[in-house]
């Protein structure tokens, strides 16, 4: 009897190796763990086999804020709806932005400015803060004060293993734009930019950067897309591609503006806030060329005051005309931006991702952990905030925002 149940239980695990390739794919589209989709390629050489051409999606997750005193930092995984701790000592104290590419940017106390990998522990050395120009009012700034005011945006413009990939910086009071190639630690390149007639004593400020079909645009505070150039030269520079969108109401200058892929669709996005307990015109402090000004809004910026994203304006491009239509859906995709580079992904690929939406994320300082959530495009309103915590407090920095992060296995 024994010997008859001891085959039984052989005979149930071999047929285990026995299942179907396309059964076992099929398994596999349902399984939604990074964990248990990488066990099912180690339970034995078929499954291997019939899985090896399988890709492994990553899921989307979020940086939460760093803990005081603490080496951790909490990453929360979206489709799985799990909170993911890992010991990362070599980001604390360190300002960071995120991208979907695998790494994120890092600036410490030392002013050091690195590419580090939170899976692989790998680090890219970048040109450190003080090769950029126009430091001239930042001398004697503490350095706290430079690593957490001095550079605006940090953004990766796709994984350091494409010879491609270029590091753009936008930074100072300012909004000036500058490039470097990761493992180049010489100096940041400033990108110039000839201002037309009209706009000769105005500063051109710029709020987002990207990487679409194999050009480089930014988007300046107004609306207004520039193509970059030579940027492998001596001198890159930004010229103007397109003109603010015709129907941009006057209320979305100064708002942040991001540039986003949409499905090979150029877009660019106009983030209109509301600030809490705040009587001044905020519109003032963004769109003013006055240097006092600037201070006097960086100042209550950093000072707190919760704010909360009311509504967004967007806007895609036709390349060929390059005329903007107004957008009011995403369609299927859904819509990552904040402390990080703008990316959009179809929603269907990423369990627990919700269609036309924008996951949202603070990226300015002291907002009190506020403006993170998920805004409907339909129905046009912030759904939820976003990840549910019982204490809020690890969506708050002084320096380092939650981010968007996907990992990326190359």
């Amino acid at each position: 009897m024994s010997r008859k149940e001891g085959s039984t239980e052989g005979e149930s695990s071999s047929n285990w190796a026995n299942i179907v390739g396309d059964v076992l794919r099929c398994i596999a589209d349902k399984t939604h763990s990074v964990q248990d989709r990488t066990r099912m390629g180690t339970v034995c050489r078929s499954w291997q086999a019939s899985l090896k051409d399988k890709e492994i999606i990553f899921p989307i997750c979020l940086m939460l804020a760093e803990k005081e005193d603490s080496d951790k930092r909490c990453f929360y995984n979206i489709s799985e709806e799990i909170f993911i701790e890992l010991e990362l000592p070599e980001i604390r104290g360190r300002r960071c932005w995120g991208s979907p590419f695998g790494w994120l940017i890092t600036c410490g106390l030392d002013l050091e400015i690195q590419l580090f990998n939170p899976l692989s522990r790998a680090n890219l050395a970048l040109p450190p803060l003080n090769t950029f120009t126009h430091r001239k009012h930042w001398q004697n700034r503490t350095s706290e004060d430079v690593r957490n005011y001095f550079i605006n945006k940090l953004l990766l413009s796709s994984n350091p293993a494409s010879p491609d990939c270029f590091v753009f910086a936008i930074y100072s009071e300012y909004n000036f734009l500058a490039i470097a190639k990761p493992g180049d630690n010489k100096a940041w390149t400033p990108i110039n930019v000839a201002p037309t007639p009209i706009e000769a004593t105005h500063i051109i400020r710029f709020d987002d950067v990207i990487c679409f079909n194999g050009s480089f645009f930014a988007v300046r505070d107004s609306g207004q897309l520039f193509l970059c150039q030579d940027i492998d030269a001596s001198h890159p520079n930004a010229v103007e591609f397109a003109s603010v969108p015709p129907t941009w109401s006057p209320r979305d200058a100064g708002w942040t503006k991001y540039l986003v892929d949409m499905g090979g669709n150029l877009c660019v996005l106009s983030r209109i806030i509301q600030p809490y307990g705040y009587t001044s015109d905020i519109g003032e402090g963004f769109t003013s060329d006055s240097e006092e000004e600037i201070e006097i809004f960086t100042s209550d910026n950093e000072g707190g005051g919760n704010f909360f994203t009311k509504e967004f304006h967007i806007f895609k491009l036709n390349m060929q005309t390059r005329n903007w239509e107004r957008i009011l859906s995403l369609g299927d995709r859904s819509l990552f931006l904040g402390n990080c580079y703008t990316f959009s992904v179809i929603a269907a690929d990423y369990h627990g991702c919700m269609s036309n939406c924008i996951y949202v994320t603070n990226d300015y300082l002291h907002s009190g952990g506020s403006d993170i959530g998920i805004y409907n495009c339909e129905k046009k309103e912030t759904l939820d905030l976003f990840p549910k915590l019982d204490n809020r407090q690890y969506l708050q920095s002084s320096f380092s925002p939650p981010l968007w992060f996907i990992h990326c296995p190359h």
